[in-house]
C-alpha cells in the first residue's frame, strides 16, 4: 500500500506538470496575471544603439502576438522579442505549476468581480512618479479603496495623494491568491471596512451614553475650562454636575457688561450657598490677560473658555453680536433663557425662577 501511495504521489505531480507544460503562448498572451516580472534573453539581439547580451535579465512588459515587449532593468531601452528569443514562457510555466486550480483560474476581473479578495493594502511593485517631487516607490504600501477592470484605486498616506495604479504594479494578484486559498489570511479591505464600522459604531454608543450620563453641554466643556482668575485648568465636578449651566458673555471693555456683571456676581454669592445646582461659564471675547485682570478686578472666578472654546456647538448657535449676553441651559443643551443687553437682567431673573421652583 506504501508503494502505491507513493506511485500515486508521482503520478498526480507528474499531471501538475503536465498541466502547468500546457500553458501555451496564447493563453499566457491572454491572461497579465500569469505574466512573470522578469525573464532572461536567450540571444544575442542588436537594436540600434544598443545590444542585449544573452543572459540578460530584462523586464516583462507586454504581449503583442508572437512577441513580448521588455524593457532592460535600468528602464532605459524597451524592445520587442520573438518567442523563441527569451525563456518568459518557461518561467511562466514553472510559476504556473505551483499554482493550485484556483489560483490558477484567478484572473484580474474575477478580482474586481469578488471584492472578498481585496486586500486592505498593496505594495508598490513597479515605481513611478505621481507629480513632479511625488514619487511612488517600490516597496510602498498604499491602503486600497477600489478595485476596477485594470487599476487598483489607492490612497497613499505618505503622499497625502489617492490615485489609480496598474494591477501589475502591486502585489494584488499575489495576495488574492493567497485569500482564495485561506479564508483566515489578511487583511482584507472588506473585513478591515466591517472593522471599522464596528469600532466606529461602539464609540458613538460611548458617545452616546456619555451623552446621556452627564449631558451635551458638560461633554463639550470637558478638557476647556479653566479658572478665569488664574488662567488654571478647571473642570466641572463629575460627581456633581450642575443642573443648569448659565453662559455669561461680556467684555472688560464694554460699559454695559461692567454695570451688569456686579449684579451677577452679587447674585451667585448670594445663591450659590443655597442653590449649588447651577453654574455660570464666563464667555470671554478677550485674551486671557485681559480676561484675568477683568476677574480679578470684579472679584468672580468662574470658569471660563478661551475666546476660540466659544464656537462650542452647544452654545454657538445662540451667541448674538452684542453684549452682555445670559444664556441659561440645562446640561443637555435646552436652552431656557437667554437675554442680550438690556434683557440679560431678565435672563438672571428666570433663572432665579427656576432655582426657586420646588423640586419633586
Amino acid at each position: 500500500m506504501k508503494k502505491l501511495a507513493c506511485l500515486w504521489a508521482f503520478v498526480f505531480s507528474l499531471a501538475g506538470v503536465a498541466i502547468a507544460q500546457d500553458l501555451t503562448w496564447q493563453q499566457l498572451a491572454q491572461r497579465p496575471e500569469l505574466w512573470p516580472t522578469q525573464c532572461t534573453v536567450k540571444q544575442v539581439i542588436n537594436l540600434q544603439g544598443a545590444t542585449i547580451q544573452a543572459g540578460q535579465k530584462v523586464d516583462v512588459v507586454d504581449f503583442k502576438g508572437n512577441e513580448v515587449d521588455l524593457k532592460t532593468t535600468d528602464g532605459r531601452t524597451y524592445f520587442a522579442a520573438e518567442s523563441d528569443e527569451t525563456d518568459v514562457l518557461n518561467v511562466a510555466r514553472d510559476d504556473y505549476a505551483k499554482l493550485t486550480p484556483k489560483q490558477r483560474a484567478l484572473t484580474y476581473l474575477a478580482i474586481v468581480q469578488q471584492k472578498d479578495l481585496w486586500p486592505y493594502k498593496v505594495v508598490i511593485t513597479r515605481g513611478f512618479s505621481l507629480a513632479p517631487g511625488k514619487n511612488v516607490q517600490v516597496g510602498d504600501q498604499v491602503l486600497v479603496k477600489d478595485v476596477q477592470p485594470g487599476k487598483v484605486d489607492v490612497v497613499s498616506e505618505k503622499l497625502n495623494a489617492r490615485f489609480g495604479v496598474a494591477m501589475p504594479a502591486t502585489d494584488l494578484m499575489a495576495q488574492a491568491r493567497k485569500f482564495v486559498e485561506d479564508d483566515q489570511a489578511g487583511p482584507r479591505l472588506l473585513a478591515m471596512q466591517k472593522e471599522a464600522e464596528e469600532k466606529l459604531a461602539a464609540e458613538q454608543k460611548a458617545q452616546a451614553d456619555k451623552i446621556k450620563a452627564v449631558g451635551r453641554v458638560a461633554l463639550e466643556l470637558e478638557g476647556k475650562l479653566i479658572n478665569s482668575q488664574t488662567g488654571q485648568p478647571e473642570p466641572l465636578d463629575t460627581n456633581s454636575l450642575p443642573r443648569y449651566v448659565v453662559f455669561l458673555r461680556g467684555q472688560s471693555t464694554c460699559p454695559i457688561t461692567r454695570r451688569f456683571a456686579p449684579s451677577v456676581i452679587k447674585y451667585c454669592e448670594e445663591m450659590k450657598p443655597k442653590h449649588p445646582e447651577f453654574e455660570v461659564i464666563y464667555l470671554t471675547i478677550e485674551d486671557m490677560p485681559e480676561t484675568m485682570n477683568f476677574a480679578k478686578e470684579l472679584g468672580f472666578n468662574w470658569r471660563t473658555v478661551t475666546y476660540e472654546n466659544t464656537t462650542m456647538p452647544c452654545v454657538h448657535p445662540y451667541i448674538d453680536g452684542r453684549i452682555p449676553q445670559l444664556i441659561v441651559m440645562t446640561r443637555d443643551g435646552k436652552v431656557l433663557a437667554n437675554g442680550i443687553q438690556s434683557t440679560a437682567p431678565a435672563a438672571l431673573q428666570q433663572l432665579d425662577a427656576l432655582l426657586k421652583q420646588p423640586t419633586n
